[in-house]
């Protein structure tokens, strides 16, 4: 298990390039943070002239082109814990008969007609890509590099009659979209090799 400080968000928020109001600020200097989110902190601080907030550096990950974001300290919570990985889609795809998705089984009765009841777990450092190709031949702007221990809320269909959420798998990389979230610019279809992330419910 490896140690490092994450930051959960606990409730729908926004990371803010200002500690101030997300009303006040252009829709540039502002990312949209589902609850559930978790991301892998470089370092974090209380601005003395501004208490009500935290200032973080985000570590190997950007969003809108920043690393260092200021966040409403009662919308976070800071976890100093240990990162346990989770059951990867490799290994949930094994005990499935269908190969060319990942199933995930979801209570429709608890989550209604919400979104963002399933977030995607990155449990090893990682690049997310925009096509399921080898990183190296995309360009900057069509992949990201994600942290161990970075939990990311789904955007996902609403779950079918037997109450099962089905995302789509092409080469070893599952496709998925976020919710909210966006990196480089997109918040749909993004891929990940089936090794290196699972998918949980959110809550």
């Amino acid at each position: 298990m490896t140690s490092f400080s994450r930051l959960l968000f606990t409730q729908d928020t926004a990371l803010k390039q200002q500690p101030l109001q997300s009303s006040q600020l252009p829709s540039n200097q502002l990312q949209r943070i589902p609850v559930g989110t978790e991301l892998v902190l470089q370092a974090y601080s209380i601005p003395a002239s501004n208490p009500d907030h935290y200032r973080l550096s985000l570590r190997n990950m950007q969003f809108k082109s920043f690393n260092s974001w200021f966040v409403f300290a009662k919308h976070v919570k800071v976890i100093e814990s240990a990162f346990t990985p989770v059951t990867t889609i490799e290994a949930m795809v094994a005990k499935q008969t269908e190969k060319n998705a990942v199933r995930i089984i979801v209570d429709k009765s608890t989550i209604g007609n919400q979104q963002g009841f399933l977030k995607i777990v990155f449990n090893v450092d990682t690049i997310i890509k925009r096509r399921p190709v080898d990183a190296n031949v995309l360009n900057e702007q069509s992949k990201q590099t994600i942290p161990a221990g970075t939990e990311l809320v789904l955007l996902t269909n609403t779950p079918d009659v037997n109450n099962t959420v089905r995302l789509p798998i092409e080469d070893s990389h599952v496709k998925f979209s976020l919710k909210d979230a966006e990196l480089k610019g997109f918040s749909s279809d993004w891929y990940v090799f089936i090794k290196h992330a699972g998918i949980i419910a959110n809550g």
